[in-house]
């Protein structure tokens, strides 16, 4: 199933309320988050604008790969299905793999 149209900010807040990463500001107009999984950086995530745009598809697809989800698990973590802590374990089992 292809990713839903999410605004912006909806992704944004869902990225930073659910997935907590460690937000650095760089020389660049968006924020990069770090995620950690048993202290090591699993991934890192540029963390969207606070826009009430709605995001394009291609976009879309490129922040659920940072975050290392397939689309369905995407529309999942911003639909609310899919919790904080239900993300990070789906990231220890892949690092398991």
């Amino acid at each position: 199933m292809p990713i839903n149209d999410y605004k912006e900010k909806e992704i944004r807040n869902k990225i930073i309320s659910k997935v907590k990463p460690e937000i650095r500001k760089g020389r660049s107009k968006h924020a990069k988050g770090y995620i950690r999984v048993d202290g090591k950086v699993v991934t890192k995530v540029k963390i969207p604008n606070d826009h009430e745009k709605i995001m394009k598809q291609r976009k879309s697809q490129y922040i659920a790969a940072a975050l290392r989800l397939n689309e369905d698990e995407f529309n999942a973590l911003i639909d609310c299905p899919l919790t904080g802590p239900g993300y990070y374990e789906l990231l220890r089992g892949r690092s398991a793999e």
